[in-house]
C-alpha cells in the first residue's frame, strides 16, 4: 500500500479562506489534522445551525468549546482527496447560505 502524506495541509487553507470571507469566523486553530473554527460571537447559534446544515447535506461535524461556539474537524487519515474537497465544499455552503 502507498502511504498518503497527512490532509492537514490540504483542508487548513481552505479553512482560513473562508475566514477571511466570513466576518462571523473569529478563529481557525488546530494541531495536525483536528482543525476548528471559532465563531467570532460567544454564541452557539451560528455554530448550531452550521452544523445542521452540513449535517443534512451528509457532513457530520461537532460543536464544542467552553460556549459551543466551535466547530471541530477531524477527517479520516485515509480520506481521498475528492471526498476531502466535497466535505469542504459543504461547510463553505453552509456558511454561505446561513
Amino acid at each position: 500500500m502507498r502511504r498518503r502524506p497527512p490532509h492537514r495541509v490540504s483542508h487548513a487553507p481552505r479553512l482560513h479562506a473562508l475566514a477571511e470571507r466570513d466576518p462571523r469566523i473569529g478563529d481557525v486553530r488546530g494541531r495536525g489534522a483536528m482543525l476548528a473554527i471559532e465563531t467570532a460571537a460567544a454564541d452557539p447559534t451560528l455554530a448550531g445551525a452550521v452544523s445542521r446544515a452540513c449535517h443534512s447535506a451528509g457532513l457530520l461535524t461537532l460543536t464544542c468549546g467552553t460556549y459551543g461556539n466551535v466547530l471541530r474537524f477531524l477527517p479520516p487519515l485515509v480520506i481521498d482527496d475528492a471526498t476531502l474537497t466535497r466535505g469542504l465544499d459543504i461547510l463553505d455552503e453552509a456558511f454561505t447560505t446561513i
